[in-house]
């Protein structure tokens, strides 16, 4: 019966730092947008959505030495109009802490991999 529990309670865990992680890429995406559409340069918007969601990348990966991935944006153009967008990509590598090997276990055809990639993508239109 302890071994279903811790099961489990590894797999609520697991899915609740999840969701956390999913949410803090949908807020660092949001203000890279934002920043690409006020006109800032990829570097910059790339620091926006670091700062932004300092310990995200840490807790994804369980501690290990980890950065979100963000894509240079699509840039506004110089003029831009009333339907001009720009759009910012973050991704981040998640790590589970349930053991997904035991379903290999079960299931030697399973190829499941421990690792999945997390991400969000945010548009938002040109100030202009």
């Amino acid at each position: 019966m302890v071994p279903l529990l811790l099961l489990i309670l590894l797999g609520l865990i697991d899915f609740g730092r999840m969701f956390f992680v999913q949410v803090s890429l949908n807020a660092a995406s949001r203000e890279g947008a934002r920043a690409s559409a006020l006109g800032r340069t990829a570097a910059q918007v790339t620091q926006v959505v670091q700062s932004s969601s300092p310990d995200t990348a840490r807790l994804s990966s369980l501690g290990a030495t980890s950065i979100l991935t963000v894509p240079a944006p699509s840039a506004c153009p110089a003029a831009p109009t009333a339907t001009s967008t720009t759009a910012v990509t973050v991704s981040v590598p998640f790590t589970w802490i349930l053991p997904v090997d035991l379903l290999r276990f079960y299931d030697p055809g399973n190829s499941r991999a421990d690792t999945l990639t997390l991400d969000s993508r945010s548009e938002m239109l040109c100030v202009g």
